[in-house]
């Protein structure tokens, strides 16, 4: 799960900080503040769908086989408990951060409640006044204001503030701060949805503003009342209230309520702009190969829901996942005794060597994209390989079996030989000397001689006939090696 919900909360900081950014450089300084409001919220929640959307992206495109998909659809979801990777680090901190951000609003809705409860209350045009005995600076959350009624307080002056903290709770400024806290909680980590935040509230603010001033108050007398305001006592997080935003970039907006507003206009541009980032940030296209009855490869493109899709990253997670049940395999076989246990081991290794070629293939792996330290784990791979092949040969009870693993055996080094000169390796003595044969063929007769003795030796038919295989064996090895010395006599 690590890796797409890594991939997920990543694409949904993208749209968010599209979008913020969209609305600073072409609605901010707007004075359709209804138009910039309704543009932050739709916004929001459309940041989180839009990674969920089943698309495929028209500019990046996945070419894989019907081997790579069968590979995915064979593989478990998981195989053992695996150690602490990055990714499950980099998990287990976001969700820790996103528990104690939501903590923080239960702590902070709590509070409101306790506020309430502890100071007297009183109904005004359908809205419940609380009375706060500490000074703060007003504010309202749905339907209800909070305020210190102070001496210096006139009744005009209360009469604005109730007016401003009523526009909030009629439009329900209070239900967008909550799911921009959810927001927040969910995004902690990007800087940006903090400023999305900041944003959304001084919208709240300008809407206010002009709800007021437009009730006929005095727009001077109201600007010295949010100065005023500015020198209160400790701020509520999900409060809308005057203090939220800097004075001076409210009363700027003040003086730009009498013009038109075009933000409805300028929004149909971030129409385009998010179409394109959806399908930039969408699932590539997957091709299959198919192979032709006249041999000619063919590609077509794959949907999504048949066969599955697979991404870049998945490609990568897939391999990581072969890597880790090879490992746990070789443990293991190291630890088990059991021949029938070492045999069925032996061949699920062999399975994921298979398996792990199909992978490499299909990454389109070049000598340019493997390291010196990579392509020397892979000729350490190969070497493992070789010697299990040989391990069977020799483990092999009858001769149908010798003679599979030995074909085996020559197709591997065919494939090996074919995988190394692809990243620019070429293996060395592969043709030995006429005196590294000599001496070969002198051990393998001397070997022969040996054998002959036990089999003479041993009273247990069972072992008699398991040393005749492998007399004959290395009776047919001694033959080739003739015949090779033969031939390099004759050049």
């Amino acid at each position: 799960m690590g890796a797409p919900l890594i991939d997920y909360l990543a694409k949904v900081a993208v749209f968010i900080g599209t979008a913020y950014f969209f609305y600073h450089y072409f609605l901010r300084n707007d004075v359709h503040f209804l138009g910039n409001r309704l543009f932050l919220l739709f916004m929001l929640p459309l940041s989180f769908l839009l990674p969920l959307a089943p698309l495929q992206s028209p500019f990046r495109s996945l070419t894989l086989s019907p081997e790579m998909l069968s590979l995915a659809a064979e593989m478990p979801a998981a195989e053992a408990p695996a150690a602490w990777t990055l990714a499950s680090i980099v998990i287990a901190l976001y969700w820790a951060g996103a528990a104690l951000f939501l903590l923080r609003i239960l702590l902070h809705l709590f509070h409101l409640y306790r506020l309430q409860r502890r100071h007297p209350r009183e109904r005004l045009r359908n809205v419940t006044l609380v009375r706060v005995a500490s000074p703060i600076p007003p504010f309202s959350f749905f339907n209800r204001i909070f305020l210190h009624a102070s001496k210096s307080i006139n009744a005009r002056e209360m009469e604005q503030i109730v007016s401003h903290e009523s526009v909030h709770i009629r439009q329900l400024h209070s239900l967008d701060i909550l799911v921009m806290e959810l927001a927040v909680a969910l995004q902690w980590f990007n800087p940006v949805v903090w400023l999305y935040r900041k944003a959304l509230k001084e919208t709240h603010e300008y809407l206010a503003d002009r709800e007021v001033i437009a009730q006929g108050f005095n727009a001077d007398g109201y600007r010295l009342l949010l100065f005023e305001q500015q020198f209160g006592a400790k701020l509520f997080e999900f409060a809308s209230h005057l203090k939220q935003s800097q004075i001076k970039r409210r009363m700027f907006m003040m003086n730009r309520m009498n013009r038109a507003g075009k933000a409805p206009y300028k929004i149909v541009l971030a129409l385009p702009l998010v179409a394109l980032l959806a399908l930039a940030l969408a699932e590539p296209r997957l091709i299959m190969a198919r192979n032709a009855a006249g041999g000619d490869e063919k590609q077509a493109v794959v949907q999504k829901e048949d066969p599955p899709a697979l991404s870049e990253q998945e490609l990568k997670d897939l391999q990581l996942k072969l890597e880790e049940k090879e490992k746990l395999l070789k443990e293991k076989l190291a630890a088990t005794t059991d021949p029938d246990e070492q045999q069925k081991l032996k061949e699920a290794l062999d399975n994921i060597y298979k398996k792990r070629q199909v992978v490499l293939a299909e990454r389109g792996m070049t000598s340019e994209q493997l390291s010196e330290e990579k392509l020397k784990e892979l000729q350490v791979k190969l070497a493992e390989k070789e010697k299990y092949l040989k391990e069977l040969y020799a483990g092999a009870d009858t001769p149908e079996k010798k003679e599979k693993i030995k074909q085996d055996l020559d197709m591997f080094y065919k494939k090996r030989q074919s995988i190394l000169t692809q990243y620019g390796v070429v293996l060395k003595n592969e043709t030995p000397s006429r005196e590294d044969l000599e001496k070969k063929l002198q051990a393998v007769h001397e070997k022969r001689l040996q054998i002959k003795q036990l089999i003479h030796d041993e009273k247990d038919q069972e072992k008699i006939k398991e040393l005749k295989l492998k007399f004959a064996d290395l009776g047919d090895f001694e033959e080739k090696l003739k015949i090779k010395l033969e031939e390099m006599s004759e050049k």
